[in-house]
């Protein structure tokens, strides 16, 4: 049954009930080599076999949750970039050269949800980004803009703007992110599809959500027409935050919702985050259809007490902001997966 469900996949999407079945059948790894096989054939027929690695500004506005999520730094104390010191116009600029002199064609500009007053940040930070690159922008700072916020980021040609539920399961959520609003971000993403802008958005895994919800979650994004990219995250516990004793996602199962994401979404990009951002996984995102990275490229963040080490990759302190360009490192592995990069 399942390898007559996975040869129709090749060529029809998975319906509501295949999505459930072959969530719960592939539970070997012999089967999840058959669907990685049917997600990567999907991937390189639909949106082709190049995979994408995209720039990190961030983050430019600071957190305002409160509570903060139980799974986020934050909540531990250790995040200045999202409380008190975000990125600066000025870094903006900065990073926004620095990501572009490596051949990146496309820039995330991150944070946290300020609820009040984001529209205005998020504005001056694509402007400073416009004013000195032409790389594509996009927008990651949850549910803090308005629409008529978004109306003007699609006036200064922001291509994408992120609204992350990470659960569609409301009692998860609740559980997971007291002080953020369910509602609040399916009604950004309702608003981001409405005014034509590119919609991305993320899912967890690890959270307490079932294969059931998972479903839910899938075929909720596959209704917007302006859907660009869907990333699968996994749970990886922080040190000092209330999620610190859950247990960590397994990166399989984080790949095998990706894949199964990838035949039902199809023609959109599809790409994995949270503990799946490290290039040792790199093969295991190609694998199960993936062709998009945010985090396994170029990126400028506030510089850490402990700076982020890779091997085969750049770290640079620049004043207060660190620039990390994994893209030697990870263009290579992608390549040696059969891959091309975009980067150039």
């Amino acid at each position: 049954m399942l390898e007559k469900v996975l040869q129709e996949a090749v060529s029809e999407p998975l319906t509501q009930d295949e999505t459930l079945y072959v969530l719960n059948k592939v539970q070997t790894i012999e089967d999840f080599l058959e669907l990685a096989k049917v997600a990567s054939k999907v991937r390189d027929d639909e949106v082709g076999a190049v995979f994408k690695f995209d720039g990190f500004i961030g983050s430019i506005t600071p957190c305002t949750t409160n509570p903060p999520c139980k799974y986020c730094s934050r909540s531990a104390g250790n995040r200045p970039d999202f409380a008190e010191k975000p990125i600066t116009v000025e870094e903006v600029e900065l990073g926004a050269k620095l990501i572009e002199s490596t051949g990146t064609k496309r820039v995330e500009l991150g944070g946290g949800t300020l609820w009040n007053g984001a529209g205005e940040k998020v504005l001056e930070a694509v402007k400073a980004v416009k004013r000195v690159s032409s790389m594509d922008i996009w927008i990651n700072v949850g549910p803090s803009l308005t629409k008529d916020d978004l109306i003007k980021l699609k006036d200064l040609g922001v291509k994408e703007v992120c609204s992350s539920l990470e659960t569609i399961n409301p009692e998860v959520f609740k559980d997971a992110k007291p002080g953020d609003s369910l509602e609040a971000r399916m009604k950004l993403a309702e608003e981001i599809n409405e005014v034509g802008l590119g919609l991305k958005s993320v899912m967890m895994v690890g959270l307490g959500s079932s294969y059931e919800d998972y479903v839910k979650h899938i075929f909720w994004l596959k209704k917007f027409e302006n859907l660009s990219s869907a990333t699968v995250t996994g749970l990886r516990p922080i040190p000092g935050t209330p999620f610190q004793n859950r247990p960590m996602a397994n990166p399989l199962e984080v790949a095998k919702v990706g894949a199964v994401a990838r035949l039902v979404l199809r023609d959109v990009d599809v790409g994995f985050g949270g503990m799946m951002n490290d290039p040792r996984m790199l093969p295991l995102w190609i694998m199960a259809g993936a062709n998009r990275a945010i985090h396994l490229g170029a990126h400028i963040h506030r510089a850490w007490s402990t700076p982020i080490r890779h091997p085969n990759t750049v770290v640079e302190k620049h004043g207060e902001i660190e620039f990390v360009n994994m893209l030697p490192l990870t263009t290579r592995l992608a390549k040696e997966m059969g891959m091309e990069v975009d980067v150039e």
